[in-house]
């Protein structure tokens, strides 16, 4: 295949089977980079894929467990006649069924589980503790709450006792008004 100074080399993906162009000043060292690069994408894309697996595997377990546990609250205990030893029966059934592929689930899922945790060994976790430096201290917001609703209830009680003691000067100021006026009536006749 003869290639162009103009056109990038190409080399064929690993995983995806496409074609990925190779940098001019790469040579073999950069189709190594690429090739990891590419292993790299698809260690991510199984991994997600496996934990895609896991998560419907233990939806499936604990779907199958309330539904043993729903059998054996609704299951009639056999009282001698065919009918109910019959009932009972199948209902024994159903419940081993369930139980036996809940079994069969937790031998995948610990696989899952092993392989997912070799695939993610080097990458950081972001622990929760470490999220909860980032976020605002609900306790100092719970001080500061209490602290402004006090000063809240000061402020009105004092408001209360400045409009109590205004009444009492309006109050003194009418009855000298009403006083002077009757004072005044008094000197007019």
């Amino acid at each position: 295949m003869a290639m162009s100074s103009s056109s990038p080399a190409m080399i064929r993906g690993s995983y995806t089977g496409q074609m990925v162009p190779v940098s001019q000043s790469g040579g073999q060292g950069s189709q190594q980079g690429v090739e990891s690069s590419q292993t790299q994408t698809h260690t991510q894309k199984s991994t997600a894929f496996l934990c895609k697996a896991g998560c419907e595997a233990v939806q499936d377990i604990v779907m199958r467990t309330c539904e043993v546990f729903s059998h054996l609250r609704n299951m009639p205990l056999p009282n001698g006649t065919s009918q109910g030893t019959q009932l009972s029966n199948e209902k024994k059934i159903r419940i081993q069924e369930n139980l036996n592929a809940i079994q069969r689930h937790f031998k995948p899922l610990r696989a899952i589980y092993t392989r997912v945790n070799d695939d993610c060994a080097g990458m950081e976790y972001t622990h929760i503790e470490d999220e909860a430096d980032n976020r605002p201290d609900y306790k100092k917001i719970g001080e500061n709450y209490r602290h402004l609703v006090e000063e809240s209830r000061e402020l009105k009680e004092q408001l209360y006792l400045k409009a109590r003691y205004m009444k009492e000067i309006i109050d003194q100021l009418r009855k000298i008004i009403w006083e002077v006026n009757t004072m005044l009536a008094m000197s007019n006749m």
